[in-house]
């Protein structure tokens, strides 16, 4: 071990990201030199996986003012011995629950205790885990919260939506928001919006085109949504509303409608846009004079010609990446050679993804 001595720090902490934690106690233990670098590490660290074996034996070696935990876990009940040691300290958590069933209710009344959380995310199978870490989740330090609900077959509980709002209404420092949800979950409810900057909703299937308010969302920032079917009407009126957004990314299975899209040229501040689809293609997306990166997943045959493509490169002088995802395979191919041409005689200097 003699000879690790004369590593400096950089070299170290390389070293220990190859790791187990079972090597890194060990390293920890018998060189004072690693022994820092540990500490170094365990500070800064954002994701730690541990079983309930090794969080025994050697929890004792994650400082106290560690800053973030990631827990995996097959058994809910570990959770709370991790809690208990940590949550006054943490301002970080992610929870990933792989239980596919009603698990034992967890004894979620110690997320209070973490008043310094910031950070929370959570990915879970069943309701009442879901239930309970919106129940008992601190909210006055919460700038970031992401849910992943991956209960295909679950039903939808009107408890979850007066729930989710509530917490919302309570986070004034929130400004991000992600919702994944795959099945039979009202829209979140905007009221605790105002501070918002990012949105992200995946929502696999809607019960029906419910409608989405937007009135609290003036500092929208970053829109990013992914669903079945989303409103016409909300997302005309997010485009109108949402005026400082610099990213949109709108992928659903209808159309965007003509409004949303001439409200949409309009947003001073668009650099990034990602959609499945555009109607009128070159009428329409010629427009973005300003963007800096543009994706269309297009799965119809592209209907502007090699001229009408060329214009609108030559218009966007901020163009820096884009992709068009062509319908078939060959169709495609001949499609992104067309656009290889294009930059090799128009963008130099620009990055192409196809």
């Amino acid at each position: 071990m003699a000879g690790i001595e004369i590593l400096n720090h950089d070299v170290l902490i390389e070293i220990f990201s190859y790791l187990n934690i079972h090597e890194r106690v060990h390293m920890g233990l018998v060189c004072k030199k690693w022994h820092d670098v540990v500490e170094i590490m365990m500070r800064s660290i954002h994701r730690m996986r541990c079983r309930v074996n090794d969080y025994r034996k050697y929890g004792r070696l994650v400082r106290l003012d560690c800053g973030a935990l990631d827990v995996w876990s097959d058994d809910t009940t570990h959770l709370e011995k991790i809690l208990e040691k940590f949550a006054s300290n943490l301002n970080k958590i992610k929870i990933e629950d792989s239980i596919r069933s009603d698990a034992p209710c967890f004894n979620f009344k110690l997320l209070n205790k973490c008043t310094k959380l910031n950070y929370a995310r959570l990915e879970c199978f069943h309701d009442r885990l879901l239930e309970q870490f919106l129940e008992f989740l601190p909210t006055d330090n919460l700038e970031y919260l992401s849910i992943n609900y991956n209960r295909k077959r679950g039903d939808y509980r009107w408890r979850h939506h007066c729930l989710l709002k509530t917490v919302l209404e309570k986070s004034r420092k929130l400004n991000s928001l992600d919702l994944k949800i795959w099945k039979n979950f009202e829209l979140p409810p905007t009221e605790g919006m105002k501070n918002l900057k990012t949105l992200f909703l995946n929502f696999e299937e809607l019960p029906h085109q419910q409608h989405f308010d937007t009135t609290n969302l003036q500092n929208l920032e970053k829109l990013i949504i992914i669903c079945s079917r989303f409103s016409d009407v909300s997302i005309t009126e997010l485009m109108r509303n949402c005026r400082k957004l610099h990213t949109v990314k709108f992928r659903s299975e209808n159309i965007l409608p003509e409004t949303a899209l001439n409200e949409m040229i309009s947003l001073p501040n668009l650099r990034h846009l990602h959609l499945r689809t555009i109607e009128n293609s070159y009428e329409s997306w010629h427009k973005f004079s300003n963007l800096e990166s543009i994706e269309i997943s297009q799965p119809e045959p592209f209907s502007s010609t090699r001229d009408q493509i060329i214009s609108f490169i030559r218009r966007s002088i901020n163009l820096k990446t884009y992709y068009f995802n062509h319908g078939s395979y060959a169709k495609g191919t001949e499609f992104n050679k067309l656009f290889h041409q294009i930059a090799s005689d128009m963008v130099q200097n620009r990055n192409i993804f196809s």
